[in-house]
């Protein structure tokens, strides 16, 4: 028996493959199926594409980790798997590591993983039985499910690690899961990262972003038109669900998601779930506080006037950052926000220097949180009173955070005439924060009407103390100032 599963082994490891032509020959073959071949969409990749770069090194550089954003139903877990399998024949000794947003979700992956290898051509390679957890092959490669925890995480030292449905994991966990790569002679360290894109804010968000402005992972995207089947000719598109978002993309299709399913799910799904879930266009915006905001219409060159008044609002912090916009109103009264600073763990007179130094022109009044008047108990004084000192006369109101939201609301999409709010494109993290900011999802604990606070807040908040001061409906209002 062991001579037989050692011819075995040698006859598949000359079967190795070695171009993008012989690894789809190679899936076909030995586990029977077809992988599309080719992009569809402007700026989209094919799912051979992933599996090219990730197995066969296809243009390798510096970024070995991988972010593979596709649509539900795109191949991601079963891609996964298939990489998994090739490391483990071909790279082995290799230690792989599989760790989703549930055990379950590790656990799909390893079911495909126990399909590939109870197929006659591949059951040879087997040490030992499959558990729920634990796969062994004969070459010396180790493939283990994990659970999603410190314990589980903490102390790995495995050459992959491939992670399903990222939105779903817990941000400690992630944190953690960043040093427990370590390359080895038979194959280069990497963690690949499988997901769609739903959720506003969320971590695969963060990622995705991190992945196209400072390249810290390779990103690989498809979406139904990637892995469609190729729709005949007796199919008219005149006549067809599909048609507004297809425009016959799947006549050039070369994929195994049936055409039929697809009509089904767009039936029944709502345009913000089909357009996130399955056309991979951004997350959904039903939770997000701003849905009204629109890059394309709020986000215009908007500069510096000096025959209009200069203000400030400003939002504390330390750990999390201080953010400072200056804004001015037009006089047709279109709010114009024409820059911003953020900046984390710097005493307040340091942040009073960068702030000045920023300052365009003469400004009339600098709007801040009204915590800011709380004194410390390290240093004694308030963080108005510290910028009073520096040169920066605060103002502040009290407000709840849902006035500040309306006002903001009001100038997005006012109820006649044109819009009321436009931003700078040099305020990339208010941009941001305006498509970040969001509800707790269905199913979290936190209140459903009160905006969560993880990051993009802290824009909004500065931008909440100049909408409650400045753009309020005209009343007599008691201020206070430093």
């Amino acid at each position: 028996m062991a001579k037989e599963k050692d011819k075995s082994l040698s006859r598949l490891l000359e079967r190795r493959p070695k171009s993008r032509r012989e690894l789809k020959k190679w899936v076909k073959t030995f586990l029977g199926i077809t992988i599309p071949d080719k992009a569809i969409c402007p700026s989209h990749n094919a799912p051979l594409d992933y599996l090219a770069a990730s197995f066969l090194e296809e243009n390798s550089d510096s970024t070995r980790d991988f972010l593979i954003w596709a649509n539900r139903g795109g191949g991601k877990t079963m891609l996964a798997a298939i990489a998994s399998l090739l490391d483990a024949i071909y790279k082995a000794p290799i230690n792989i590591r599989i760790l989703g947003g549930s055990f379950d979700q590790s656990d799909r992956l390893a079911d495909y993983l126990r399909q590939f290898l109870s197929r006659d051509l591949l059951k040879d390679l087997l040490e030992g039985k499959m558990t729920r957890q634990r796969i062994h092959l004969i070459t010396g490669a180790d493939i283990r499910m994990l659970s999603q925890s410190q314990r589980a995480v903490r102390g790995l030292h495995v050459e992959k690690i491939r992670c399903d449905e990222v939105d779903l994991f817990d941000p400690e966990v992630w944190s953690a899961l960043q040093f427990t790569t370590r390359s080895s002679d038979r194959a280069r360290a990497g963690i690949e990262v499988f997901s769609t894109l739903h959720r506003p804010g969320g971590l695969m968000e963060k990622l995705v972003s991190k992945a196209i402005e400072k390249k810290a992972f390779r990103l690989f995207k498809w979406c139904i038109w990637e892995v469609i089947e190729k729709c005949p000719a007796s199919r008219l598109c005149e006549n067809c669900p599909l048609f507004d978002d297809c425009q016959g993309k799947a006549k050039k299709a070369k994929g195994f998601f049936r055409i039929d399913d697809a009509i089904a799910i767009k039936a029944r799904s709502s345009k913000a779930s089909w357009q996130a879930e399955m056309l991979c266009l951004g997350p959904k915006r039903d939770w997000c506080v701003f849905d009204q905001f629109d890059p394309a219409i709020h986000v215009a060159e908007v500069k510096y006037c000096p025959d209009w008044p200069l203000y400030r609002a400003i939002d504390f912090g330390y750990t999390a950052p201080l953010v400072c916009l200056w804004i001015q109103v037009s006089p047709d009264g279109v709010v114009h926000v024409i820059d911003e600073y953020a900046r984390v763990r710097l005493a307040i007179s340091q942040h009073a220097v960068e702030i000045l130094k920023r300052d365009p022109g003469k400004v009339i009044i600098t709007y801040v949180d009204p915590a800011g008047k709380a004194r410390e108990s390290t240093s004694g004084a308030a963080c108005t009173e510290l910028l009073a000192a520096a040169g920066i006369t605060c103002t502040w109101r009290a407000s709840t955070i849902e006035e500040g939201i309306e006002l903001i609301r009001a100038a997005l999409a006012p109820a006649t005439g044109p819009v009321k709010l436009k931003i700078s494109p040099r305020c990339k993290g208010l941009i941001r924060a305006f498509q970040d900011y969001h509800y707790p999802p269905p199913g979290s604990s936190a209140p459903a009407d009160k905006p969560v606070k993880d990051g993009p807040d802290h824009y909004i908040d500065a931008l909440r103390y100049f909408f409650v001061n400045r753009m309020r409906p005209k009343m007599k209002v008691k201020r206070k100032s430093y």
